[in-house]
């Protein structure tokens, strides 16, 4: 099948890539100018570059397409960020939609996030799909656009059938946006800053990439599927890192996490008069306190969803870390610290 892809540059699109590559799809690759390719670069894809406001490239560049995963997009969670959501998010959802529609392409597959769907917190049980965002995670910036990219696609009246997968916490290789490898990092460099108090679901990005394949011909149109795989408190999942890193997971701080969540919070007001970030934003310190867990049964169901282990997709990330020069030898470990340290919103 030929699939046109957007976001293949990133961590979970380079997953797809492999992905679709191993299960024999011809894959075009829609790239903004100038975007870092230094990783798709060493795949075999066909790359076009344009911009997705630019209804003519698009078109021209999904000529004999079959299939779309559009996956590009912008995961800031500050709202003083909020334009470039919405020309990143919807706009561009809108405007891959459109262009789908005038070329006739079958099926438009769109990555999503849990963050769009509702939790169980403080009690943490998994919640489905059809589960309402409530509470101060409805009014992230992030989860609104997100959100009205969804309902683009699946309000829509005609043009190709659309699938939405909803990625919970993503952990495998090629992350290197560093999202939660980078407390794969920090753990081998002994710099983990904290251990949050909550929990989450984690999903190995090399089934995230499978489970994407599979939606192209097995998903249901107009269906929401959440990939999840493992419903675990964050300190389990540290623990579960230091196994494999072979290395203790001592947190550098135990203050009291109220304490750390504003610490955050007063950081991030004062941005733009500090040389530099908090090292997780104030939003993402409030999910860490809390208790965030989906249910995958319905993608298991229709997309033979089987994710693997928690402790093989961290092996995963850690060989990738390795093997591209994220990891230094002993006597460079300290350096390694500003990196580990400075966490981001996946």
């Amino acid at each position: 099948m030929r699939v046109f892809m957007t976001g293949a540059t990133g961590f979970v699109g380079l997953n797809i890539v492999r992905a679709l590559l191993g299960a024999g799809h011809d894959v075009t690759s829609f790239q903004r100018p100038g975007a870092r390719r230094q990783y798709l670069d060493r795949l075999p894809v066909r790359v076009v570059t344009g911009q997705l406001n630019d209804h003519a490239a698009l078109c021209a560049a999904l000529h004999g397409t079959e299939a779309i995963i559009h996956t590009a997009g912008k995961t800031s969670c500050n709202w003083r960020d909020i334009d470039a959501l919405e020309e990143a998010n919807v706009d561009s959802t809108q405007a891959v939609l459109d262009a789908a529609t005038a070329c006739r392409v079958r099926r438009l597959v769109y990555t999503s996030s849990t963050a769009t769907i509702g939790s169980y917190d403080p009690v943490p049980v998994p919640a489905n799909e059809s589960v309402e965002l409530r509470g101060f995670r409805a009014r992230s910036p992030y989860a609104l656009t997100k959100q009205r990219a969804e309902a683009i696609l699946l309000g829509k009246h005609g043009g190709p059938e659309c699938v939405v997968l909803n990625l919970a916490e993503v952990v495998g290789p090629y992350d290197h946006t560093l999202q939660w490898g980078r407390i794969v990092l920090a753990v081998a460099a002994g710099q983990l800053p904290f251990v949050p108090p909550g929990s989450g679901t984690f999903c190995p990005a090399a089934d995230v990439g499978t489970a994407h394949v599979a939606a192209l011909s097995r998903g249901r149109g107009g269906e929401r599927y959440v990939l999840g795989g493992h419903n675990v408190t964050f300190a389990a999942f540290i623990d579960a890192v230091a196994k494999v890193v072979g290395r203790p997971a001592r947190p550098r701080r135990t203050w009291p996490y109220a304490l750390l969540r504003a610490q955050a919070q007063i950081q991030e007001t004062l941005q733009p008069w500090l040389a530099w970030p908090p090292a997780v934003d104030a939003y993402r310190m409030r999910v860490f306190g809390g208790h965030h867990q989906f249910d995958d049964s319905r993608a298991r169901r229709d997309l033979g969803y089987q994710p693997r282990s928690l402790e093989a997709a961290i092996e995963e990330c850690l060989q990738w870390y390795r093997e591209h020069g994220f990891l230094p030898s002993d006597s460079a470990r300290a350096g390694l610290a500003t990196t580990a340290t400075k966490w981001e919103t996946a």
